[in-house]
């Protein structure tokens, strides 16, 4: 696959990062579909769900049955002056708070989880956002990715405050992507060097740049942790790389046609499964975390996927968001049973990022600068 042609930063006032350019091509063509062509059907959770037609049996899927779903999810929508914001691009949720990155806006929202209020908003100014794409929470610290100057935010995830900021050629990003935390472990992709660095997280030094044929990152688009593994997905190359998450170590590159891989860029790690959201191929595909086999491939009308955009692994469920039928679907892992939560109560629009709480699934909608809970029912 060709290399991704990254957006010039003057043209998007340095703001706008890949995912944003990716789904705002979605959107052209969501806009088409609303001036009256056809899509697939959706499931609506009112009325019907999808059952039976993907088993845990190894195979692969397309269209699934519909049966009665007997509940309907409780709903928040929270957007408005208050909340400020302005595209709204990633999620990370910790010390009973949402936070926010508005890639556009250049700032990170705190809501409160309890009750959906805003907890205000941190800026530009003292905290050097620049493109806010990706965030990764722990440790009482908040890292926020900074696509547009080639850089991360440290910030104490109490107070807000600019712990560090990281910086220079010595760390090897180009157009930073995405990142993983795996306890003092701060992985981030760089999409543009096809590389991965590998940062303390106490003190926020070097630790090693990944980059090679070996690893076959071209284009590496996003990265997920679980279980001790690290699993890197290449757009460019169709593939995804598993990595040690301690040291770094290559363990395999997970590529060919059975894995159905085409334009991967998202991913969700549960400890047992992998699962990689082909964005161009409208599916998902599941991989064994242990050995890197290929288990299925989630795709068809049934699934509601249209651009899957984001990836989000709950116990025994896998969270779906579409970017172009501006839908969000639940998975059941165990049987692939799926329903597709869409319309106007959810504001669902081009839906960029997925996280989960105690109590629900959070959605972040690029489309309509707003974060919708969802509760299922």
């Amino acid at each position: 696959m060709a290399r991704h042609t990254a957006p010039g930063r003057s043209a998007l006032a340095g703001a706008l990062s890949w995912r944003l350019h990716r789904i705002a091509i979605a959107a052209a063509a969501a806009m088409l579909i609303t001036a009256g062509l056809a899509l697939t059907a959706i499931i609506s959770p009112a009325t019907s769900s999808g059952s039976g037609a993907c088993p845990a049996n190894r195979g692969g899927c397309a269209g699934l049955a519909a049966e009665v779903v007997p509940r309907q999810p409780r709903v928040a929508v929270y957007s408005g002056a208050a909340y400020q914001f302005r595209g709204p691009s990633a999620l990370a949720i910790g010390n009973s708070r949402v936070f926010v990155s508005n890639v556009l806006g250049n700032s990170v929202t705190e809501l409160r989880i309890r009750t959906g209020k805003s907890a205000g908003t941190l800026t530009a100014g003292s905290h050097e956002f620049a493109g806010p794409n990706a965030l990764a929470l722990g440790g009482g610290h908040l890292w926020v990715v900074n696509v547009s100057a080639n850089s991360i935010s440290e910030l104490n995830a109490t107070t807000g405050r600019l712990v560090r900021s990281l910086s220079g050629s010595g760390y090897g990003f180009d157009d930073p992507y995405a990142l993983a935390l795996a306890g003092r472990h701060l992985w981030v992709t760089n999409a543009l060097a096809d590389s991965v660095t590998e940062i303390n997280t106490a003190t926020g030094g070097l630790v090693r740049t990944l980059s090679g044929p070996q690893y076959a990152f071209n284009d590496p688009y996003a990265i997920a942790t679980s279980g001790g593994q690290l699993w890197v997905a290449s757009a460019g190359s169709r593939s995804v790389t598993e990595l040690t998450a301690a040291t770094g170590q290559l363990i395999r590159v997970i590529s060919g046609r059975r894995y159905g891989f085409h334009d991967p860029t998202a991913l969700a790690a549960d400890g047992t499964h992998v699962f990689v959201a082909n964005q161009t191929g409208d599916s998902i595909t599941e991989i064994d975390a242990r050995t890197g086999a290929w288990i299925r491939t989630l795709s068809g009308p049934g699934t509601g996927f249209a651009r899957p955009s984001a990836l989000l692994a709950t116990p025994g469920q896998l969270w779906v968001a579409s970017a172009l039928s501006d839908s969000v679907t639940e998975i059941a892992t165990a049987t692939g049973a799926a329903r597709t939560f869409s319309g106007s109560r959810y504001d669902f629009s081009r839906p960029s990022a997925l996280a989960a709480s105690a109590a629900g699934v959070w959605i972040a909608n690029l489309g309509s600068d707003s974060v919708t809970e969802l509760v299922p029912g």
